[in-house]
């Protein structure tokens, strides 16, 4: 999805005065309109008033506020599909994928992008200098950047049974029955506080293009060689980043459409969780 360029700083021919082309043939419509009722429509003054007060009322929402907008997403929301599961063909056909492989997203409208998860950084641990380093840093990636990115930030519950399984058998193997019962609190514990607390955790992505092209292999050639700079890039400012496989891509896609997504160990923040936990008894 492309980024759409705030209407306060997007350039637009003026046609009448302030209007732009658009609200302009709007005005001139509805001018037109009102002076065909005033002149032309054979009815009483009364319901000239009320026919000219409907029109200006739409005439103000459609040069002033876009209401041609709204009523298209209105009527598109109405029209569209609004239930399905990640396998349905509905959403199939929402996503527009054609394929996943060689760890790259082929589209339906011949695209293909990558995806790159990326860390993120929590400023309030780094000092007023990092802070400085790393924003220098960053402008400076996005400075170098010859083609197009798209950032996506997600908002997403947390299951964390994966991690609690895993932490389990740890404690299994080494035979330790009384970090077992440790455990066994703590785990009550940190399901019960994530549960009441509904704690969310921000995910960073980075969706790569791939330059356009008729052959797969230079389109996944193309892939490889801008991830790889992408990742430099990230690095050299201090944010780590890792691309995406075919199964962590399935498994990215696929959470749109499930109640929780599921994560394991690479996705827990544990200074984050401890934070907040001992925090809270405290």
């Amino acid at each position: 999805m492309p980024y759409e360029i705030p209407t306060e700083i997007r350039y637009e021919e003026r046609l009448l005065g302030p209007l732009t082309v658009k609200q302009s043939i709007y005005a001139l419509i509805g001018g037109g309109i009102l002076l065909y009722v005033w002149l032309y429509l054979g009815v009483d003054i009364i319901i000239k008033a009320f026919i000219s007060v409907v029109i200006g009322g739409l005439l103000v929402g459609l040069i002033f506020f876009d209401l041609d907008t709204y009523l298209v997403n209105y009527v598109n929301f109405l029209t569209r599909e609004k239930r399905g599961s990640w396998i349905s063909p509905t959403a199939s056909n929402l996503l527009g994928i054609r394929a996943i492989r060689a760890n790259c997203v082929f589209l339906k409208n011949g695209n293909a992008v990558a995806v790159l998860k990326v860390r993120p950084i929590d400023f309030s641990m780094l000092t007023k200098d990092e802070q400085d380093v790393v924003i220098y840093n960053y402008t400076q990636f996005i400075n170098s950047l010859d083609f197009p990115i798209q950032i996506v930030m997600r908002s997403v519950n947390l299951d964390l049974s994966d991690y609690l399984a895993n932490l389990r058998r740890r404690i299994i193997e080494r035979d330790d029955q009384l970090a077992l019962v440790y455990y066994e609190h703590f785990e009550k514990y940190i399901k019960e506080y994530i549960e009441e607390r509904k704690i969310n955790d921000r995910l960073f992505y980075i969706i790569v293009p791939a330059v356009p092209s008729f052959d797969d292999k230079k389109v996944i050639r193309s892939l490889d060689v801008r991830c790889k700079v992408l990742i430099d890039l990230l690095h050299g400012a201090g944010i780590m980043a890792e691309r995406l496989d075919n199964k962590q891509l399935l498994k990215f896609y696929a959470s749109y459409f499930t109640p929780m997504f599921y994560v394991d160990e690479d996705y827990l923040s544990p200074v984050i969780m401890y934070k907040r936990m001992w925090g809270e008894v405290k």
